[in-house]
């Protein structure tokens, strides 16, 4: 299954940061500790088109199980039973949705639409992007998420990101509250100058590690005069 999103609009909340798990595609700072992990929401990029998602079924593993658990006592929501713990049965599942059209979301990252965000993350390089996000929902959603109707992020007149089931006149708005985002990932960004000069997003590291090639995870680092150039 596939799950698309686009947003259209400005970019909002640079100047009303959100505390917790924000929404899929979105813009924070990662904070982890020993027994907490969240984002400070800062923003979300503008999207003219659809970027693709992934979407998966899971099994539960001890981990995620305990994340899932954790996430159910700080909502202060009534500890599962024990006879749901993953030791004990191999039919706990969950949602795991994921950006797989990075190429997409990078070319829309460079467009002039987002000149502010490109501004603020070339600025604060611990600002990354929310890429996967794992959940729980009611056995409603869970039957439309799983019906294999094309699935898309929008921005709706209030500015606000929403789930919509199909396309056009006859597609069905998702009940956001519904979902018990209960853990995420995470992408950081890799630069390049382009042919202007001008900073800009080369990669989108969804799985960690190093920027490739000329590239820098730090932009100002571009205008720095290599070694073997220097007088």
């Amino acid at each position: 299954m596939v799950l698309l999103f686009t947003a259209c609009g400005p970019l909002r909340q640079f100047q009303q940061p959100e505390q917790g798990i924000p929404s899929l595609g979105s813009i924070g700072k990662h904070n982890a500790g020993l027994f907490k992990k969240d984002v400070q929401k800062i923003g979300a990029p503008v999207l003219g088109t659809p970027v693709e998602v992934a979407v998966r079924f899971v099994p539960f593993s001890k981990k995620k199980w305990n994340h899932y658990a954790k996430y159910r006592e700080n909502q202060g929501l009534e500890p599962m039973p024990a006879e749901k713990d993953t030791t004990n049965t191999k039919e706990q599942y969950y949602f795991e949705a994921k950006i797989s059209d990075v190429v997409g979301l990078t070319a829309q990252l460079n467009q002039s639409n987002n000149k502010d965000l490109l501004e603020y993350l070339s600025e604060d390089t611990d600002l990354a992007l929310i890429s996967q996000i794992s959940f729980m929902t009611d056995e409603g959603t869970a039957e439309k998420l799983s019906s294999g109707k094309p699935l898309y992020l929008a921005e709706n007149a209030h500015g606000t990101l929403e789930l919509l089931l199909g396309n056009g006149p006859k597609a069905q708005t998702l009940d956001l509250t519904t979902l018990q985002v209960f853990d995420f990932e995470t992408a950081g960004f890799c630069w390049k100058k382009d042919q202007r000069g001008r900073s800009r997003i080369a990669h989108i590291l969804m799985d960690g590690g190093t920027c490739p090639g000329e590239t820098e995870k730090d932009p100002r680092k571009l205008d720095k005069t290599p070694d073997y150039l220097k007088p």
